[in-house]
């Protein structure tokens, strides 16, 4: 069934009072086509509609007309910029997309979550990840590691050589 026909379907449901089977069309429309902003934009006001302000702050995220009430509700049921990041099921920087407002929520979530820790932020097929770390921040603690492992190895062989001898 193709997009037109699911937000037909979705219409209907909504002029009949039917909300849950709404909201399921509306969330396998948005797992098809995760970077449509207009199909968000629907969920979120559905969302505003029942009264889940989470929800609505989280699909409404990438909107203008996302209120700071929704917003605020979503940052603090998901406490982790990562966490809020990758729910918001984009697969590609929309930033180009956005209005001003939105965009700039987006730039100051993606500097929030590159500050906790895990690396800055990379777009993937998948969305977004941590950018894969350099080559020294992996390499270097092996190096230290082996050469202790290295040290611990032949200080046992020297220990083992000196009770031979004492015993012979």
């Amino acid at each position: 069934m193709g997009k037109a026909q699911v937000l037909a379907k979705v219409t209907e449901d909504l002029r009949r009072g039917h909300y849950h089977p709404a909201m399921q069309r509306l969330a396998s429309l948005t797992a098809a086509h995760p970077d449509d902003l207009e199909l968000r934009a629907r969920r979120a006001a559905l969302y505003r509609q029942v009264g889940n302000v989470v929800e609505a702050g989280r699909w409404g995220f990438l909107s203008e007309d996302a209120t700071t009430p929704e917003i605020a509700a979503f940052e603090r049921a998901h406490p982790s910029a990562w966490r809020r990041l990758r729910l918001l099921r984009v697969n590609a920087d929309t930033a180009d997309h956005l209005g001003p407002v939105a965009g700039a929520r987006l730039a100051r979530l993606i500097e929030q979550a590159g500050a906790e820790g895990l690396g800055r932020v990379t777009w993937t097929e998948n969305g977004p990840e941590p950018a894969p770390p350099g080559f020294w921040s992996v390499t270097f603690p092996c190096l230290v590691a082996t050469a202790f492992g290295v040290s611990a190895v032949g200080l046992a062989v020297i220990g083992l050589v000196t009770v031979i001898r004492w015993i012979f």
